[in-house]
């Protein structure tokens, strides 16, 4: 099995806490600030596969059925800030019982919150949560190498740069792979939050 799929081994999605934010399962009220997001070029400008609904109306079943609801093989949280503001999302997904692995996203959709922090804090939580999973020994997650915010926000919650990739969806430009490995996260993260 390569994916969740049917299977309950994973529960469903909990709130998690961090220092500055909070994660919490996606509801149907955050639907419009997704959408927005979605359709902000300069938000989106490093991933070739947007995920762009030409209406609130297309997107509405979409949202319910993919991020509330969920698809079983991907598992979504809405970043708030402080002030309980939704300012972006963070996801795991490509969960793989067998080789022990998961891989992560991350998009700050709310421009204002850029460069204060909260993606590397999104990170780092998602992260103590998904090591709760005995049978996780890597967490992974690809990125543009143009995308230095996102690039900076992995390195800072001790990923490493594993090297580029070719993201068949990209238009040809190079990725970058970046992992933490199980041993690494208990050496580091347990002693002391990257800043």
């Amino acid at each position: 099995m390569t994916e969740l799929q049917r299977d309950n081994r994973v529960s469903s999605t909990p709130i998690l806490h961090g220092e500055r934010i909070t994660l919490r399962p996606p509801m149907m009220q955050d639907a419009r600030n997704v959408f927005h997001w979605e359709r902000d070029d300069e938000v989106w400008r490093f991933d070739p596969h947007r995920p762009y609904s030409r209406t609130m109306a297309e997107f509405l079943p979409v949202f319910e059925r993919n991020y509330v609801r969920g698809n079983g093989r991907q598992f979504w949280f809405i970043i708030e800030d402080d002030k309980k503001t939704p300012i972006g999302t963070i996801t795991y997904f490509n969960l793989d019982y067998r080789s022990g692995q998961v891989e992560v996203g991350l998009g700050i959709g709310n421009k204002q919150s850029w460069g204060k922090g909260y993606g590397r804090e999104a990170i780092y939580t998602l992260v103590n949560h998904l090591f709760t999973l005995p049978f996780l020994a890597r967490i992974y997650a690809e990125t543009a190498l143009a995308n230095l915010p996102a690039r900076k926000a992995f390195t800072r919650s001790h990923f490493t740069e594993v090297g580029q990739i070719y993201d068949p969806r990209s238009s040809g430009d190079p990725w970058v792979l970046v992992e933490i490995l199980r041993h690494d996260w208990e050496r580091l993260y347990t002693k002391q939050p990257p800043k």
